[in-house]
């Protein structure tokens, strides 16, 4: 999961055309939010997570469909290339990784699952590693809000009324 988060990311890069972008982000959300739900063993956070992403998305998708609205949109070969090759070295990162590892994880899944699940979840969201994500999203929020009121300027902006 975290080798295609990359992948998407690197892909991100690449991109000149807005929906493209607008694309790679909803994937790059998309894993994200499946990420955070199988670190914290719980999806309610990542649901909330995604349907904050989706709506400012839509926003942003508003916004650039008033902007770019007759852009030709088109795959250039140099992307398909490094896409394939991501692709390739995806599936050989996978096929390397031991069985040993394999075994250590499911062993340590199992441990996990054993444990309190519900006092886990709650301490685990609150503290320290993941305490990061939720003041990112914060932080998200208030650019997010921000942008949209900028955006959204009656009179002057990419929005406004024509006469």
């Amino acid at each position: 999961m975290m080798m295609l988060s990359m992948s998407s990311s690197s892909m991100f890069i690449l991109m000149k055309h807005p929906l493209s972008m607008g694309f790679m982000l909803l994937i790059q959300t998309t894993l994200t939010c499946m990420m955070n739900g199988m670190m914290n063993f719980s999806y309610w956070f990542s649901y909330i997570m995604f349907i904050t992403f989706i709506g400012g998305m839509m926003i942003l998708f508003i916004y650039i469909a008033s902007i770019a609205s007759n852009e030709k949109f088109k795959l250039s070969m140099k992307i398909i290339i490094i896409m394939m090759i991501m692709i390739m070295m995806l599936i050989i990162m996978k096929n390397q990784m031991s069985t040993e590892q394999l075994n250590e994880m499911n062993m340590f899944n199992i441990q996990s699952k054993l444990m309190n699940k519900e006092m886990i979840t709650i301490n685990k969201m609150f503290n320290y590693p993941n305490m990061m994500v939720s003041m990112m999203t914060i932080i998200y929020l208030l650019f997010t809000l921000i942008a949209i009121i900028k955006i959204n300027n009656i009179k002057e902006g990419p929005l406004r009324m024509k006469n």
